[in-house]
């Protein structure tokens, strides 16, 4: 495996993260979301208050939170972290599956290319959610729109808080670039040197529950 380094090393071109451009939601931050109910505005209050509420009215309108759109990168892993309330959870006719939260990645005309959806396991009024979701390759520009589509005046939820992070799949040592430095930490994973689970998690760069040199060619990929 050493062997193959300085083939590696003639392939470290570097990707930088643009993740410190992600929009982010909360009572301190909402500048350029849409929210698709016109009578309630977005502001500290109405967000502190539980009243940005995502459900299907009972004239059809269907309550959607969309960020503003934001640089992205071909392979970026989009961390969702959402704290959301559902005031009638017990009530009768609550029901969770109507309370699932998707995310979905939209491009720059407003076209969904891809959705991640969620459902509080063990639901309360209170439910911290994470979802995530990979930006496909050549998408440089993107917006997050946040939606319960199934949910009704009997089982609406509300949106306090959205915390938006990311990293580079391929990212392995999380410095914010992929190069050969990134194999070698795989590398280290598959020869089992002081491995932590963060670290084995993040070299699985294609997801199939190993780390193997399969993980070694995701990275070279990405890279050229």
């Amino acid at each position: 495996m050493k062997r193959l380094l300085p083939l590696f090393a003639a392939l470290s071109v570097a990707m930088t993260a643009v993740g410190a451009q992600l929009p982010q939601f909360s009572s301190q931050s909402f500048a350029g979301w849409n929210y698709t109910n016109t009578v309630i505005a977005l502001n500290e209050d109405n967000i502190l208050s539980n009243r940005i509420v995502l459900y299907t009215t009972s004239t059809g309108l269907q309550l959607t939170l969309t960020s503003p759109l934001f640089s992205c990168f071909g392979g970026e892993v989009i961390n969702m972290n959402v704290t959301w309330i559902t005031d009638q959870w017990q009530d009768s006719g609550f029901d969770v599956n109507k309370v699932a939260l998707t995310a979905a990645l939209l491009d720059p005309s407003g076209v969904a290319v891809d959705s991640v959806t969620v459902v509080p396991t063990k639901p309360s009024r209170t439910n911290y959610l994470n979802l995530s979701i990979t930006v496909p390759r050549g998408m440089t520009t993107a917006a997050l729109r946040f939606a319960s589509w199934k949910a009704n005046v009997n089982n609406c939820g509300a949106v306090r808080e959205i915390v938006i992070t990311s990293f580079l799949k391929g990212d392995v040592n999380l410095d914010g670039e992929i190069s050969v430095a990134d194999i070698n930490a795989i590398i280290q994973v598959i020869l089992g040197d002081h491995v932590t689970e963060a670290l084995r998690g993040r070299a699985d760069v294609n997801g199939d529950g190993e780390v193997t040199v399969g993980d070694i060619n995701s990275v070279i990929d990405l890279i050229v």
